[in-house]
């Protein structure tokens, strides 16, 4: 007797629901371990690559973008920019590859895009002292801290793009600060301490965006930033030596903020729904009428 399996169709709304059920409970404790350890509390150290394992394995599964709903995408992006966010201000200590594969990956990056040099830069540098062990290692956190930041950017960017309709009030500031901090990491490592400088890095991180390989990503992300108001002027502290944990943290705070808000715009799992034992669209006693009918 062979034994009996669910039709193609069901097999998918299931895969649905367990991949929903995944990402917003995912998400839930990125945003929980990184927010407790911005405020310097103590933190649960989950690890958390089973939850990434199973959901990239259920993303597999169904291959076709059409099968997902907006909100799903909306949350698989929302994902991945937290544990990018955490994962790079040092907020989630379990990430999803090695901290090694992390700082390959990030010199990958960092070798296939970079910043020009600019003038003021080439002014500052002298071609006849080799520099120090000390100066490159320093030279080579401002690049991996400054392709870190405009990749935070970019994955900011898209999840906005994704959302749509469904953003927080506050998604066009969270972008400025955002802007405005890889600014600053270009910035701090020029020679110079001028406006006219400062500025130059912000539109420079603007051209990069609207210079991308596929035309369609260049045109939604020059759509995008036409809402936001760019922070032409430097910060008060940006002709000073200010640790950068002071910047990241705020920032970290901004964006915990929007995330929360944006997940209460989005529909909550249906396992979540019958968790909570009320259902979208039906009563407490039909849900339960319905939860009894299946055996749950």
């Amino acid at each position: 007797m062979e034994p009996q399996t669910a039709d193609p169709d069901t097999q998918i709304e299931v895969n649905l629901m367990i991949l929903d059920y995944l990402l917003c409970i995912t998400i839930d404790l990125v945003l929980c371990s990184g927010e407790a350890k911005n405020e310097g509390q103590q933190a649960h150290d989950w690890d958390l690559s089973w939850n990434f394992n199973t959901i990239d394995t259920f993303r597999a599964a169904l291959l076709q973008p059409d099968l997902l709903s907006q909100d799903i995408h909306i949350k698989i992006q929302a994902l991945e920019f937290a544990q990018m966010v955490h994962d790079g201000h040092g907020l989630l200590e379990q990430s999803r590859v090695p901290a090694a594969e992390l700082s390959q990956e990030n010199q990958r990056a960092t070798d296939g895009v970079e910043f020009p040099v600019t003038d003021t830069r080439r002014r500052s540098s002298s071609p006849h002292r080799p520099p120090r062990d000390d100066e490159s290692h320093t030279s080579h956190r401002r690049v991996l801290t400054l392709n870190r930041s405009f990749n935070l950017l970019d994955k900011f960017i898209t999840l906005c793009r994704v959302s749509k309709n469904k953003l927080p009030e506050e998604h066009a500031e969270v972008a400025r600060s955002l802007i405005r901090q890889v600014a600053l990491n270009e910035y701090r490592g020029m020679g110079s301490r001028s406006r006219d400088g400062y500025r130059e890095c912000v539109h420079r991180v603007i051209g990069r965006l609207h210079d991308t390989s596929d035309p369609d990503t260049s045109q939604a992300n020059a759509e995008y930033l036409s809402y936001v108001q760019l922070p032409i002027d430097p910060p008060p502290d940006a002709m000073r030596e200010v640790p950068l944990e002071i910047h990241e943290n705020g920032i970290a705070h901004a964006v915990h903020g929007f995330l929360t808000d944006l997940m209460k715009t989005l529909d909550p799992p249906i396992l979540i729904q019958l968790e909570r034992g009320k259902l979208g669209g039906l009563s407490r006693e039909e849900t339960q009428k319905l939860k009894d009918k299946v055996g749950l």
